[in-house]
């Protein structure tokens, strides 16, 4: 229905460009062409890393929420899934026939917004092979949740033979993580040469939430998930390529909060400061990519959000003293290669 609209709006712009009818169908060949990047699923050497998804939940925040993309082994790989995952997913031209798997860190909502968007929306678009949902205890439930939720789409959907692929590959299937009580990760998945683990990290009282390390070609990914920092995930981290971890700028967030009691908004300053507890504040952050030898740190889920370049380097500041790697402050739609 989108492609549809775009192009009765491109038809009628170029039927304003009057009567050329060579100009109006290059004019309306050029905005239709196929943009999809299918390198992302071609390219057998390097991970992929998009970040489809750096904000978090804060309001007036101008990202996406939480959702990374991991391009390996000739696959695609969704970590998280929050509000808008499919829009960014799309604008960085993503083959959405060829996203079949997301893994979910955690239940908090900013985690799983776009999730029922995604799996309907990969499935309209043309996909052959069944969505597949790996998350903690509870995405059963999640999943079968979503699928009374979109039934009626699909019903009428297919009724209008739209798409043309069978309407059970509209639902998802569900993958639960489960870690032993005595063991800190688990492997949940291992194909084409990838490996995927899932490690415990500290979101409590969210438990459990999980941080998760892919593996391909002799190079190592973490995505944090949402943690306070902890050396309980440090083995996650240990020689890690590339980190994609969470980050909260503990000093910033109290600034705020006593801008807003000496503004009597006391209720938005408690609950600017009760989010401290479970989340990476930056510094700390560093000190244990220093520790962990991370080669690269790249902060997503940003609170709060930096929206200009004083706020950007306001949010970093002090990291570069305690790490010696390099740090980048997550965009969304940023693309980077190992």
């Amino acid at each position: 229905m989108r492609t549809l609209t775009k192009l009765a709006a491109l038809t009628l712009l170029a039927l304003s460009l009057g009567g050329c009818e060579r100009l109006q169908e290059a004019f309306i060949d050029t905005k239709v062409k196929d943009q999809t990047d299918y390198s992302l699923v071609q390219d057998l050497s390097t991970i992929r890393v998009i970040l489809c998804g750096t904000g978090s939940p804060q309001a007036g925040s101008p990202r996406g929420q939480a959702c990374t993309l991991v391009a390996a082994g000739g696959l695609l790989f969704l970590f998280d899934a929050g509000e808008n995952a499919l829009r960014n997913v799309e604008n960085n031209h993503v083959p959405l026939t060829a996203l079949t798997r997301v893994f979910i860190t955690h239940w908090h909502s900013d985690h799983f917004n776009g999730l029922g968007g995604l799996i309907n929306h990969t499935w309209n678009s043309g996909r052959q092979q069944p969505f597949e949902v790996y998350g903690p205890p509870g995405v059963e439930r999640v999943v079968q949740g979503l699928a009374m939720a979109y039934e009626n789409d699909v019903g009428f959907r297919s009724a209008h033979k739209q798409p043309a692929t069978s309407p059970e590959l509209a639902f998802a299937e569900p993958h639960e993580v489960r870690i032993a009580p005595d063991q800190e990760f688990t492997r949940v998945f291992e194909q084409n040469g990838v490996t995927i683990d899932a490690y415990r990290v500290d979101h409590h009282p969210v438990d459990p939430a999980y941080g998760y390390v892919l593996r391909y070609q002799g190079k190592k990914l973490f995505i944090s998930g949402d943690t306070r920092v902890t050396e309980r995930y440090l083995p996650a981290m240990q020689d890690a390529d590339l980190v994609v971890h969470e980050a909260i700028n503990s000093h910033l967030i109290n600034m705020a909060a006593a801008a807003f009691k000496r503004t009597d908004q006391h209720a938005r300053a408690e609950q600017a400061t009760r989010v401290l507890s479970y989340h990476a504040d930056t510094l700390a952050l560093a000190q244990l990519a220093e520790k962990a030898n991370v080669r690269h740190l790249v902060l997503t889920h940003l609170i709060p959000s930096p929206t200009d370049f004083v706020s950007r380097r306001l949010f970093v500041s002090g990291m570069a003293e305690r790490f010696s790697g390099v740090i980048t402050l997550g965009e969304d739609a940023m693309d980077i290669r190992l």
